[in-house]
């Protein structure tokens, strides 16, 4: 498969400019970029806020003094997206502790070449998220559907301190809610950079999976994206997501590999070691992409 990498830029600065976006609402100027690398610090203990997103191969050794030491001495996690082409050694960083996770698929369109279906799902309703009780809401759905005692900890505190924010500060973040029969039981979101929407937090209650809830989440984001003025479309998927995505207009631009870090109890430092978590698998109706 031929790849694109003007396309693959798109989604992979959609990426980063959310997660520069997202830390930044509750840890302002704390991100900080070099060559080739952008690392963002929410101040929680969280992968899903703090992520690393390199777009250029990094001797581990600038790895671990700029982002490694950096977040070790925080005893905090972090999440590492690498979107260069080359890719890394994965050997030598389960030496840091980032211990590489499945990886997503760089999706992305024109706007004008994507067609929506317009088949509703009998008795799910989709709403956006406009009020701070329905915010808190969201965030735990998304907190419920992780396996990790502390992340699910990190992100309800994430989306209470975001509901106590004026609506015009996270703007660019549009969430939505899927309600079966009134209960919230999937969530969507579109994240608007200066050129792309992307897509992200596609993703179900276990107990409802497999009935298309999550695919008609889909639907409805699309249908927004289409209305919208933006050009281009962008998403990472799982590689078994992406026969949808396809038939409704996007392409395969490239693979993104994901690494996560978690700091031994104890220690400030690394040198060595092991690493541990994961986000962001599944089918559709499991799409959860990194905040």
């Amino acid at each position: 498969m031929k790849y694109s990498l003007s396309a693959k830029n798109l989604v992979c600065r959609n990426l980063e400019n959310k997660a520069g976006y997202c830390a930044d609402l509750l840890n302002p100027k704390q991100s900080k970029e070099i060559t080739g690398l952008l690392r963002t610090d929410s101040g929680l203990l969280s992968t899903r806020f703090n992520q690393v997103v390199s777009n250029a191969v990094m001797q581990p050794r600038i790895l671990q003094r700029f982002v490694v030491d950096y977040f070790a001495e925080r005893h905090a996690p972090f999440s590492l997206w690498h979107c260069a082409s080359k890719s890394l050694d994965d050997a030598e960083l389960e030496a840091l502790n980032l211990r590489r996770q499945p990886p997503q698929i760089a999706m992305a369109a024109e706007v004008k070449q994507l067609a929506s279906d317009d088949k509703a799902h009998e008795g799910l309703e989709i709403k956006p998220v406009n009020t701070a009780d329905d915010i808190i809401v969201y965030g735990d759905l998304i907190a419920e559907m992780q396996n990790c005692p502390r992340e699910t900890a990190q992100i309800k505190k994430f989306y209470q301190q975001l509901a106590q924010l004026p609506e015009h500060k996270h703007s660019r973040l549009k969430l939505h809610l899927g309600l079966l029969d009134g209960k919230p039981v999937a969530t969507g979101c579109l994240f608007s950079s200066a050129d792309a929407l992307g897509f992200y937090d596609l993703c179900t209650l276990p107990e409802h999976r497999g009935r298309g809830l999550g695919t008609a989440m889909f639907r409805q984001l699309l249908k927004e994206v289409i209305q919208s003025h933006h050009k281009h479309a962008v998403a990472l998927v799982g590689e078994e997501q992406q026969d949808l995505w396809l038939n409704a207009g996007f392409y395969a631009v490239g693979e993104v590999a994901c690494y996560e870090f978690t700091p031994e109890r104890g220690s400030a430092r690394v040198s060595s070691g092991k690493a541990q978590n994961g986000d962001l698998d599944g089918d559709l109706d499991n799409n959860r992409q990194s905040a």
